[in-house]
């Protein structure tokens, strides 16, 4: 009877060590609340007081936003958004359908039928699977046709906006300067 029970045992030990991960469960890797390592975004100057900027938003939530509008007003602004945050930013990037536009446009072999002259340039740069996956789209804001993602591109800004800020800090940036363009001190 004992040597069944051993035989038995040593049976089970040397079908569960063929297993090498029986009774083991791995960790499930979390889920990505993202689909992006790094979304830039960067507007150019145009004739009128357009905001010259470039905004950076990481996947773990790190933003940050520089460029000449901030460096003449205390220099970079690094902010952090929640997870809810970067969801929203990356359910705008699969809604605007970036992965589908074109690369460029800002001439008419690209899609401008028309163009309104001194506008600002608006460039998208997105960051995937550390960066084997990338997407740059430029749009001349000034590029008019029935081709030009104008409204998709309109709604991320938005929506990347209302999560960032950046239009408000831009405000608050913009009475730091004065009429000149030199900056002002900020006040402590």
């Amino acid at each position: 009877m004992r040597s069944a029970r051993t035989r038995t045992i040593l049976t089970l030990a040397a079908l569960l060590a063929g297993c090498s991960n029986a009774g083991s469960r791995e960790p499930k890797a979390p889920e990505p609340f993202t689909d992006f390592d790094t979304l830039t975004f960067e507007q150019s100057a145009c004739l009128f007081d357009c905001s010259v900027f470039e905004l950076e938003i990481a996947s773990d939530g790190r933003v940050r936003h520089s460029g000449p509008d901030f460096e003449r007003t205390g220099g970079p602004h690094e902010s952090r958004i929640d997870r809810r945050g970067l969801a929203q930013i990356a359910q705008a990037l699969r809604d605007a359908r970036v992965d589908e536009m074109r690369d460029s446009y800002q001439d008419g072999d690209e899609g401008c039928k028309g163009a309104i002259t001194d506008m600002s340039t608006l460039s998208f740069h997105v960051t995937r699977d550390h960066g084997q996956r990338n997407k740059s789209v430029v749009l001349y804001a000034g590029c008019v046709g029935p081709t030009i993602p104008s409204a998709r591109m309109s709604a991320l800004i938005k929506a990347i906006d209302q999560v960032t800020g950046t239009g408000a800090l831009l405000e608050q940036r913009k009475k730091l300067r004065r009429p000149d363009g030199e900056a002002v001190a900020p006040s402590t």
